[in-house]
């Protein structure tokens, strides 16, 4: 499961214009390119690009955030109609639980999900049965 967006086509084509930007420099100042250190420069800005994208998707209270309205689950940006919710993943890993729904993506390949304290998964499952009704965890 992932949590971050996808890398789309500006980031990559600001990566790659500004380790051109810095090889041309490079030529120009030293009348020489190394397609080596190209390389290393274009992967650093696209890394921090990358990462300055990534959100903060941790989650405190995972039971404030997920609301059922209108037959409808929603949290984040994510509106799914709750006929449609019958597996739900959680997996803990050390203090986090990954919350998801992969059989509901709202984009291809990217199924809606968040990040809560593993601290807070009985109750967080406990309020899902409640609202879902008999729904299949996947761990």
């Amino acid at each position: 499961m992932t949590l971050s967006k996808p890398v789309d086509k500006k980031t990559l084509v600001h990566g790659a214009l500004a380790a051109l930007c810095f090889g041309l420099i490079l030529w120009i100042v030293r009348q020489e390119v190394n397609l080596l250190l190209m390389l290393g420069v274009f992967n650093l800005v696209w890394i921090v690009k990358w990462c300055q994208s990534m959100p903060d998707t941790t989650v405190k209270d995972p039971v404030n955030y997920v609301t059922f309205n209108n037959g409808h689950i929603q949290f984040g940006s994510a509106s799914i109609p709750i006929h449609k919710v019958t597996r739900v993943a959680l997996e803990t890993i050390r203090e986090h639980c990954y919350f998801s729904l992969p059989y509901n993506p709202t984009t291809p390949g990217n199924p809606p999900g968040f990040v809560f304290p593993a601290s807070k998964v009985a109750e967080f499952k406990h309020y899902l049965q409640a609202e879902l009704g008999d729904i299949t965890f996947i761990h």
